[in-house]
């Protein structure tokens, strides 16, 4: 296993390194890199009108290297740090952007190492393994915002582990840069019964999805329904959910209906799972978090990312002996993806990551059955 994890983290590396300019300015990167212009000129609003931000993208990014119908859909908080990186060339900005990304990766599994304390030596293997993973090609080479929402989760696991409430108020504000990944940690927060937390992390990400009201009384309405036209832009069967395995056989005004529809039923699930306090608070917020991005309306490869925290968490399971050995179930999930990125017509990493979730979730479950019977019984 650790020949097959140092192969994928050279080839990713290659990848990352060797990637064209034209496909880096066709990246999603030059749609928050001109968002990041607009906003550093004052022009709050012109992220969500697409006239002004295509007339940006094609200045930054000129010759059509990129579709200048992609909306911008993040709250406008989340262009901050591109109205910096704006100062910039945009092949150099997009150079720092990649460096900051792994940084904030390497922040993250210190967060959650000091939170959640494995090996000495796990940060490097983590990190190791996190470079041999497809998400975190596809994240860097699209200059996206993910590792953000990784910091995000981590401090949320942080939070819970040191019952810190700043802690917790930044993890919300991170998660809230792409919403639908937020519900599922206030879930298991409200799991763990921390209330206060649970209240500040809610107030924290509430006034991140809110800053699109800087850009005027529409401009709430206006992420929304570029959230909505993002989602309609790229294929459905690229999605690395269960709406990319059932979205081609859907006709295209239901699917986005049915994707939304699955997504709050997984939630609502979730929620009632939560609410009735499961035993184990960890194995909650692993299966939360997976479930989370399988039933997300919108699941790119470069969002699976988000499964670094879920991945650290159930290791710490498999050290206190609740969990088999999770890195095979997550090499899987990575060839699988891998595989998709080439494509075959229909994506195996939704169910590949659906089949480990189904034995793993068995395996803990009978461990913990194991675990409850009586020493007499064990015995016997």
């Amino acid at each position: 296993m650790l020949a097959l994890v140092v192969a994928l983290a050279a080839a990713g590396f290659l990848v990352i390194l060797l990637q064209p300019r034209a496909a880096r300015l066709s990246s999603d990167f030059t749609i928050n890199y001109s968002a990041g212009v607009l906003v550093r000129q004052g022009h709050f609003a012109a992220p969500y009108r697409q006239a002004a931000l295509a007339d940006t993208m094609r200045r930054v990014a000129p010759d059509g290297a990129i579709d200048p119908r992609l909306p911008f859909s993040l709250p406008l908080v989340a262009a901050l740090p591109f109205a910096a990186l704006s100062l910039l060339s945009i092949d150099l900005a997009f150079r720092v952007w990649q460096i900051v990304a792994a940084a904030l990766l390497l922040v993250a599994v210190l967060i959650l190492q000091r939170a959640r304390p494995l090996d000495r030596k796990a940060p490097a293997f983590a990190m190791l393994g996190l470079l041999a993973a497809v998400p975190t090609w596809t994240a860097l080479t699209e200059g996206q915002v993910t590792p953000l929402l990784v910091v995000g989760g981590a401090l949320l696991v942080a939070a819970l582990s040191r019952d810190r409430w700043g802690l917790a108020a930044a993890g919300g504000a991170l998660l809230a840069i792409k919403p639908q990944y937020l519900p599922a940690y206030l879930l298991v927060v409200l799991a763990a019964r921390r209330w206060r937390m649970l209240l500040v992390a809610g107030v924290a990400a509430t006034l991140v999805l809110m800053s699109p009201l800087a850009a005027g009384a529409g401009g709430m309405a206006a992420m929304v329904h570029n959230a909505l036209r993002a989602n309609q832009a790229v294929a459905i069967r690229l999605d690395e959910a269960w709406i990319g395995v059932l979205g081609p056989a859907l006709p295209a005004v239901a699917a986005t209906a049915v994707a939304i529809a699955v997504y709050l039923a997984v939630l609502a699930a979730l929620g009632l799972t939560a609410w009735r306090r499961p035993a184990s608070t960890t194995g909650f917020a692993v299966l939360a978090v997976a479930l989370s991005l399988l039933a997300s309306p919108h699941a790119l490869p470069h969002d699976l990312l988000m499964l670094a925290v879920p991945a650290w968490l159930a290791v710490d399971l498999f050290f206190e002996g609740r969990l088999p050995n999770p890195i095979p179930g997550l090499l899987l999930i990575d060839l699988a993806l891998l595989i998709d990125l080439h494509g075959v017509g229909l994506p195996l990493g939704p169910i590949v990551m659906t089949a480990v979730v189904l034995w793993y979730g068995w395996r803990f479950r009978q461990r913990a059955q194991q675990h409850r019977r009586p020493p007499v019984v064990q015995a016997a």
